[in-house]
């Protein structure tokens, strides 16, 4: 299954690339593209906690499943529309809502299926070959979609992604299936009733609402910093393309070395200590960026970052989430630390946007605060710091007492 998911994400990342060219291609317009963004972005977000729901109600294996399968059937069609130079403008938006909807059930899948692969003890080095594949994906991706697009053109390109879904789904069957159990019927009502339950098991979970809140802020600070802020910081050094390039390689760089770091060594066990001391490093190093000197400093302090938050979050805060949170839970709780993602990272583009237009630096003091203030209050909160990374405590679904759950590595 890691092999079929990382070919995926190749797959993805690569189509990035091929989808913005397409775009801009068919319409000439950059604005058609961020039209056929929005496509895949709205219902992405609007349909976040139904996926997480249908998840637990079915299987992790089932939706990925299905999820892959949707996806590569639609690209397929969109690779004989452009071998037929008959892509228009809509088809290219009808695509888009069917992928962003297909991805708002995939995601929260693709977060809770680990259990059921590995035994308890893994799941840290499982959750980081994930993140070593993705990270590998993101460096390989593009540079393959580029060249697939400039050497064999776009239906090959598209039927590429096509092929890497449905690798994706043939590799998902090595899942376990998961047994029967008889189930109310599926309706609306139901769906709405399994939500509202992963919203109780949220607010009575201390540690869901810290992880909501650590999510929360790192979106805000994260896409507009990432989005708008290097590129524009790249334009205050010479050859701005070449150096926003050596930024985000680095950054890039880290993030993979740091996932390795956690597949080789393992996580350690006080992870609430790790986590608040890099979302206030994060914070620090957020307002030092937009004041350095030379482009190098940035590169290196992007490079460090990267791996410190590749092994402090994106390895160890699913793993927490799946030695936590009951696994009959896991979808509702995966889509709903998902959310803030799709939510504010919209606001925090535009947010950056315009404090950019006034300068610079303050966009870059402004992306450090939301991490500073989460990180400084869960220091002295005193519970955030007791936090390992596989064990904690969390309500029943009935609302009884809290369940003490083993530690793991």
């Amino acid at each position: 299954m890691w092999g079929g998911e990382t070919v995926s994400m190749v797959g993805d990342a690569s189509y990035e690339v091929v989808l913005a060219v397409l775009v801009l291609s068919v319409t000439g317009s950059p604005a058609a593209l961020g039209v056929v963004m929005l496509a895949v972005t709205v219902p992405h977000g609007a349909l976040l906690l139904v996926g997480g729901a249908i998840t637990d109600r079915f299987s992790p294996r089932t939706i990925m499943l299905i999820s892959h399968l949707v996806r590569g059937t639609v690209l397929a069609v969109l690779a004989v529309l452009a071998a037929a130079g008959a892509v228009t403008l809509w088809h290219l938006l009808v695509i888009g809502i069917v992928i962003g909807t297909a991805e708002a059930f995939f995601h929260p899948a693709g977060a809770s299926i680990l259990p059921s692969l590995v035994s308890r003890e893994d799941l840290p080095r499982a959750n980081a070959l994930l993140g070593a594949g993705e990270q590998a994906a993101r460096l390989v991706g593009p540079v393959l979609g580029g060249l697939l697009m400039a050497v064999a053109g776009a239906p090959i390109a598209i039927g590429f992604n096509a092929f890497t879904f449905l690798v994706g789904a043939a590799t998902v069957l090595a899942a376990p299936r998961r047994q029967a159990e008889p189930v109310e019927q599926l309706s609306a009502k139901t769906v709405l009733r399994e939500i509202t339950s992963g919203f109780a098991y949220a607010r009575r979970s201390v540690e869901v609402r810290i992880i909501l809140l650590l999510v929360g802020a790192a979106t805000l600070s994260y896409s507009g910093l990432f989005g708008v802020g290097l590129p524009t910081l790249s334009q205050n050094f010479g050859n701005s393309a070449v150096v926003l390039g050596a930024m985000l390689s680095a950054w890039g760089l880290g993030q993979l070395a740091g996932t390795l770091s956690a597949a080789a060594f393992g996580l350690p066990r006080r992870w609430g200590v790790l986590i608040v001391a890099m979302t206030i490093a994060e914070g620090c190093s957020f307002a030092v960026l937009g004041f350095v000197p030379h482009y190098l400093i940035a590169v290196v302090l992007l490079a460090v970052l990267g791996f410190g938050v590749a092994y402090s979050t994106d390895v160890a805060l699913p793993t927490f989430v799946q030695t936590t949170a009951p696994e009959t839970m896991l979808g509702r709780v995966n889509s709903l630390i998902d959310l803030p993602r799709a939510v504010l990272s919209p606001l925090s583009l535009a947010a950056f946007g315009f404090l950019a237009a006034a300068g610079v630096r303050w966009a870059f003091l402004a992306a450090a605060v939301p991490m500073l203030l989460v990180g400084i209050g869960l220091a002295l909160s005193g519970h955030a710091t007791t936090l390992t990374s596989g064990s904690g405590t969390d309500a029943d679904l009935d609302g009884s007492a809290d369940q003490s759950v083993p530690q793991s590595t």
